[in-house]
């Protein structure tokens, strides 16, 4: 069988044991193991693995990393109390290798690469260490060469001074000199020969040191273009798929769930692409969910925008589409917003409104579940403004952002957050959006007669809050571009949530003084008959 066959074929292949060498190395661990004298159970308890993990392992149903057979290693030569041969060692690396090569031949290459890399250290440390020798070698003789030439010249010297004196002694200085330079050409001749040997020495070192630097560039390279496309020691992903299946027949969940995690970060993004079709095809909402939730958590946000366009093809497919179903939806939106923050969040909802276009509700969804997070008012302006760089959306376009600062539960325990995030609105020249909001919150829309005392008294105690600058603005905003009903619903909820002290009430009358008459006109049937009778006896 060809290793392109044993990668594209039968989808339960390698679950099955079916992959001569994976099976052979699954034999040689489970021998090794079995030295340990525990149940599989035991030792995946000790190693925190997941049973399942171990056995197929063991069994030859799944291509153990590295780590495991070190693991498995180092239990071995623990409960033995010594090590496990270097024979040993090299053939189950050996057979490691061989199934790696038959199950994932980009991660062979790469673990092929890296030994040959380690050969190359090895050699280039055996010749720089050959360098060194050298030098010393080279330092020593040339330190004898100039210790003779001293000898010599003394020599000299001496023979020259006492030939005068004694002349029968002229033999013995001339061969002692004819020693002593025979001795010193020795040396030399020597010494040019270790030059030669030295400069060849560094040449070796050099190309050593080359080719060492060529093998880690390659393996840095397919290291990245595998960070890429797939997690090391990855399976095909139609086998994950029976895997998955396998898992879920077998109620292994928990592994399941942590496969399908992995698999979401760590995969190609076609794949992971291909993995949500599949589950789409069943009908697995759980998964899917589970699968976007984690993409929109973990991978980068080019991905995370991939899925968004994913899920927007979905809500224009047929109906009962898995992708298009708002729980899967929400999965997603839930978790980009758990990382959307003030300096990413343009580019997420910007993106996807541009896929979804003007109709579409995913971005408003995406931008409210990141405002609902936020602990202060500036933030959520922040998160607010950030987004609609391009100007605010007219009317009420984004109703679950607005929706997300005026909630109820938000202003039961801080009444002013609405207020501050209308006051930064104005400040920002978006108007509509901070009209929009006060209109959510003076419930203008669900207008009644004497609204419920605690509602309005937190509007009120939310109002007063703003300093003065922010108070002057939206005062003014109510005057001058408010139209009769907001103004009138803004009344109702100022005047009963008072609690007897009107002044921030009059306040604005004062303000309202050249529109009381068609606020009066406006507000006849909606206004209690006491606030009616105060506006006419105050006007």
């Amino acid at each position: 069988m060809t290793v392109v066959a044993r990668n594209s074929g039968n989808s339960s292949e390698i679950e099955r044991g079916e992959v001569p060498e994976l099976a052979e190395l699954g034999t040689m661990l489970k021998d090794l193991f079995n030295t340990l004298g525990i149940s599989q159970r035991q030792y995946a308890k000790r190693i925190s693995l997941d049973p399942a993990v171990v056995s197929r392992a063991f069994g030859g149903r799944r291509m153990p990393t590295k780590h495991f057979i070190e693991q498995l290693i180092s239990e071995v030569e623990a409960e033995r109390g010594g090590s496990v041969t270097p024979a040993a060692r090299d053939a189950i690396r050996a057979k490691w290798l061989t199934a790696l090569k038959e199950t994932n031949p980009s991660e062979f290459q790469l673990e092929s690469l890296r030994g040959e890399l380690a050969r190359s250290r090895r050699d280039t440390e055996r010749a720089n260490r050959n360098v060194e020798a050298l030098h010393l070698l080279l330092q020593q003789r040339e330190a004898q060469a100039h210790d003779a030439a001293r000898d010599l010249a003394q020599l000299q010297l001496d023979w020259s001074a006492e030939r005068a004196d004694v002349a029968g002694a002229r033999g013995e200085p001339s061969r002692e000199q004819a020693s002593l330079s025979a001795s010193r050409e020795v040396l030399l001749r020597e010494i040019e020969q270790l030059k030669r040997d030295l400069q060849e020495a560094e040449r070796l070192r050099s190309e050593a040191e080359e080719h060492s630097r060529e093998l880690r560039e390659r393996v840095l390279r397919l290291e990245e273009e595998l960070a890429e496309r797939e997690p090391a020691g990855a399976i095909p992903l139609e086998v994950f798929k029976g895997q998955l299946l396998r898992m879920w027949e077998e109620e292994s969940f928990p592994e399941a769930s942590r496969d399908l995690t992995e698999a979401a970060w760590s995969r190609p993004m076609d794949e992971v692409l291909d993995l949500m079709a599949w589950l789409s095809q069943r009908r697995d909402r759980e998964h899917v969910s589970a699968l976007v939730s984690d993409v929109g958590r973990l991978r980068p946000a080019r991905d995370v925008l991939r899925i968004a366009a994913e899920l927007l093809a979905g809500v224009s497919g047929p109906p009962g589409a898995v992708l298009g179903d708002t729980t899967v939806q929400e999965a997603w939106v839930t978790a980009v917003a758990s990382r959307i923050t003030e300096s990413n969040v343009a580019g997420y909802y910007q993106e996807v409104s541009d896929l979804e276009g003007p109709s579409g509700s995913l971005s408003d969804r995406m931008l409210a579940a990141a405002v609902r997070r936020a602990t202060t008012p500036s933030e959520a302006l922040g998160l607010i403004t950030a987004a609609l760089t391009g100007g605010e959306p007219s009317g009420a376009g984004l109703p679950l952002t607005i929706g997300a600062v005026a909630a109820s539960y938000r202003i039961a325990v801080d009444p002013g957050f609405p207020f501050h995030v209308m006051a930064g609105l104005l400040g920002a020249g978006m108007s509509e959006m901070a009209g929009t909001i006060m209109v959510r919150v003076s419930r203008q829309d669900s207008p009644k007669l004497r609204p419920a005392t605690p509602v309005a008294q937190r509007f009120h105690r939310g109002l007063r809050e703003l300093d003065e600058r922010a108070l002057r603005d939206l005062f003014v905003f109510l005057v001058e571009e408010a139209d009769d009903r907001l103004v009138g619903a803004v009344a109702v909820m100022m005047y009963f949530g008072a609690d007897g002290d009107l002044s921030l009430f009059d306040r604005l009358l004062d303000e309202l003084r050249a529109r009381v008459d068609d606020l009066l006109a406006a507000m006849m049937s909606r206004w209690s008959p006491d606030l009616f009778e105060y506006v006419v006896r105050r006007g």
